[in-house]
Formats: structure tokens, sequence, C-alpha cells
């Protein structure tokens, strides 16, 4: 690990605006995300991946780190992040670490002292980005936590970034935002109801908009689509069982790796079940196999549709998603499902590394060449 002089760390939290211009000058050093916002964590989590992950170097160059009690004591957690932290960047200019099932507040005096000289090495590091993700729950955000000694310790280790609910302006000129750029309108009414619906929060609300778009391009349809408030009482359901489902199948059809992490953090943080939500993912895999095998055997997309009992306009999105993807590659995404639901049901691992492990040796571009 190479290491540069630094002028001392900024205690005060940044705000979400300077944390994107970081990432866009070129992001460095160490960070701890809380706050209560969890999808603009998520997201911002995802544009850091991005701006360091070079395409195919995965494996060599990305470091989650869990604390969960499920993978190994905090002790050897803390000892793994020390190694990753010293680990040399291959084949690109950067690594990035990313410690998530982390309360900080709960850590004995000798592990925090530990962990904050690892972040303050990191943030000295000139390849190295460490992110401590933490959840709502993981530090709790009120008038007391800024003022915690775990969280001065914090701040004077690494960037301290905030993720607060959006206010209800934001929210709407999000909401509509998403829409437009679908060619959508959405009436002023029924963007406010809707996220009022979510209980002004993004994660749900994206999972919402996600379903309304569907709605309005593949079922109401005509020549100018609007989404009114009947429309949105009609689809929108705040909390349903099928979010995680829904934004699943979007991600495993767009072929992204960053995308598909998304979605299993967002699970995770729903507390979701690892094994029913590998279960999910694998019947996307197989539908996806048997939609291609149909149509490789010319059978109309009508007929696939009445054959698999699902809505036409669905297998036309399948159909796109795997147009240009080899059958072995994805007879090898089944094979890979199979062998981590062995693995969840027997090995003493962290489930949701072994379902990111899963995500990566499917989606890393190497292993789609490879098929």
């Amino acid at each position: 690990m190479a290491t540069k002089k630094t002028a001392p760390t900024n205690t005060g939290a940044r705000t979400v605006e300077a944390l994107a211009a970081e990432i866009k000058k070129g992001i460095l050093g160490s960070f701890v995300f809380f706050g209560e916002e969890d999808y603009l964590k998520n997201h911002y989590r995802t544009q850091i991946y991005r701006s360091v992950m070079e395409e195919g170097m995965e494996a060599f160059n990305y470091f989650p780190i869990s604390f969960s009690p499920a993978v190994m004591t905090k002790e050897e957690a803390m000892s793994r992040l020390s190694d990753a932290v010293l680990a040399l960047p291959v084949m690109q200019d950067k690594k990035l670490i990313v410690i998530s099932d982390l309360a900080p507040a709960t850590l004995s005096k000798e592990l925090l002292d530990s962990l904050c000289s690892i972040l303050s090495q990191a943030n000295e590091s000139d390849d190295t980005v460490l992110l401590l993700y933490c959840r709502a729950d993981e530090i709790e955000d009120d008038y007391k936590t800024e003022s915690a000694p775990f969280f001065k310790k914090l701040s004077a280790s690494a960037k301290i970034v905030k993720f607060e609910l959006q206010p209800r302006g934001k929210l709407i000129a999000w909401i509509k935002k998403h829409f437009s750029g679908e060619i959508i309108r959405i009436s002023d009414e029924a963007a406010e109801m809707l996220a009022e619906m979510c209980a002004y929060r993004m994660t749900p609300l994206s999972f919402e908009i996600e379903k309304l778009i569907c709605y309005a391009k593949y079922v109401k349809g005509g020549e100018s689509l609007f989404i009114d408030e009947n429309d949105v009482r009609k689809i929108a359901v705040a909390g349903s069982p099928d979010e995680v489902p829904f934004a699943m199948l979007n991600a495993a059809q767009g072929w992204k790796l960053a995308d598909i992490l998304t979605v299993l953090m967002t699970a995770r943080e729903q507390r979701e079940e690892p094994v029913a939500v590998l279960a999910r993912l694998s019947r996307i895999y197989m539908d996806m196999l048997m939609v291609k095998t149909a149509k490789d055997a010319a059978i109309p997309t009508g007929e696939i549709a009445k054959l698999m009992k699902m809505k036409e306009f669905r297998i036309t999105k399948y159909l796109a998603s795997v147009a240009k993807v080899p059958t072995d590659v994805l007879e090898n995404a089944i094979r890979l499902c199979y062998e981590t639901d062995k693995q969840l049901k027997s090995a003493p691992a962290d489930p949701w590394v072994l379902l990111d492990m899963l995500a990566v040796n499917i989606y890393a571009p190497k292993s789609l060449r490879k098929g």
C-alpha cells in the first residue's frame, strides 16, 4: 500500500453533494456512510464501485468484508481488513474495500481503536478506497450521535457522510424526473400520493416507480403516456412482498454487476431470507434459459408467453435481455445457483457474502466471456 501526506481530516459530516463531487474528480481514502436514507447509501456505494473498478478485475481489487458473527469473529474480520488495506491493486490504480454488518458503537475500546487505525491508514493511501457502510440501525442518528466518543474517533480517522431523508419537494422532483426519463408524465397529485404511500423513503419509492413505468408502457399504453392518482391507487402498494423480486428481475436482465449487487444489498437491509432470495434469482435464470431455448426453436413470442404463463411484454423483456447472452452462460448461472444453495445450507459462511460472490461469478465480464 502506497501512502501519501494528507491534511487533517475534517471532523464534520460531508454532504451528499460533496461526496458526488469527490467521486467525479477521483475518489480516494476512507469513508463512513450513516443516516436514515439507505437508498442514497446504496446509490453512492454503487457509484464508488463503478468509479474504482475496472471490468473483469473485481476478484482481485474488490474486498467485501462482513463483520457478521456467522462469518468469523470480530478479531478475525479486523485482521482480514488490515490485510486488505495492505494489499496492492492488480492491473488498475485503486482497490475498493467495503465493510458491512458492523455497528461501531458496540465495539470494545481495543477493537474500535484498531478500526480507526486501519481507517486512518487507508485514508492516507494513494491506492485505496475504503467504505464503512452502516445501515440505519447500525449507527443511530439522533442529536447525541455526533458527540458520542465512538463517532468522534471515526470522524478523526475517515470522511463522514450523512444520508438524511430527502425533503418532500426534492422527492417529488425526483419522482417526476424518473418518469420523464421514460417519456411518461405524472401529475403533481399522483407524485405526492406516491411519496406519501412510501413514507417519503426512496427505496420503496424506486420499486413503485418501476412498477408504474411498466404499467404505463405495457398495460395502459396510449400515444401520450400519463400516470394519475387512480393509477397510483391501482398499482402502487408500498411494502408489497414482490418489491425485491421485481427490482431483482430488472437488475438480472440488465446484466450489470453493480445493479445486482445493489439489489442484494437492499434485500439484506430488508432482512430478507438469503435462501429465498437465491430461489428467486435461480427462477429468473431458469426462465431466461427457457425463453432463449424456445426462441432458438423458432417458437413465436405469443406462444412462449402461453407456455410459460407470462404476460407477453415480460417475455419480450426476457428475449431482449438474453439476445446476446450465450446459452452456456445461462446454464452456468443455474449451476452456480445450485452450488451456492448447497453452501448456504451447509457451509458456516456469511450467506450474503456467498450471494455477492455468486453475483460476481455470474456478472463479471470475465465470467461472461468464458461462459
